[in-house]
């Protein structure tokens, strides 16, 4: 299980400027692989017309959260509130806000992190969205932020101790429940 927070950069800004400054937040290096794909260019038939492109860090690297920022190289990602789902396939069956914005960017963390401080996965995310909401703020971009936990969408930096609450719960449960149940399975 994992906690997938979305922050929704509401403005025109460069993809990879955004790439960059998450990266740096993450600890990433020059050597940190990558990824800048269209989403859809698995299918034997070719991505979607007009599908739009993820750009984002491979899996198992180290990093505290695996990044994906969804974009469209010519355009805003979702030009109105509730302009087609993320990956712009009309058989999906999510239920992700679809609000209009030029960027998605997503930040992805194992239930279970720890940092050397005790921190959790909430507490990880709460800092990544404040330290990125400071630096668009900087440069004058409108952002927004959901709550995976609740699935509510806030403005800045509004109930981001939320997430340190509800991580510290998530983490507990995955501990206490999850952990054990594989644990068990795994000593069969």
């Amino acid at each position: 299980m994992t906690l997938d927070t979305k922050i929704l950069i509401l403005d025109r800004m460069p993809h990879r400027d955004v790439f960059v400054k998450c990266n740096q937040l993450l600890g990433a290096t020059e050597a940190t692989k990558s990824h800048d794909e269209q989403l859809g260019s698995w299918r034997k038939d070719g991505p979607p017309p007009g599908a739009p492109w993820r750009i984002g860090n491979e899996i198992a690297q180290g990093l505290p959260a695996l990044l994906d920022i969804y974009y469209r190289p010519d355009g805003p990602l979702r030009a109105s509130d509730g302009d087609c789902h993320w990956f712009c396939d009309p058989d999906c069956d999510e239920d992700d806000d679809t609000r209009a914005c030029w960027l998605e960017v997503s930040f992805d963390t194992a239930y279970g992190y720890r940092d050397e401080q005790g921190r959790g996965c909430g507490d990880l995310h709460a800092s990544l969205v404040a330290q990125l909401g400071l630096w668009l703020d900087e440069r004058g971009v409108r952002w927004l932020w959901r709550n995976e936990f609740t699935g509510e969408i806030h403005s800045g930096y509004d109930r981001l101790t939320d997430l340190c609450t509800d991580g510290a719960q998530a983490t507990a449960w995955f501990r206490t429940s999850v952990l054990p149940a594989i644990e068990r399975e795994a000593g069969r």
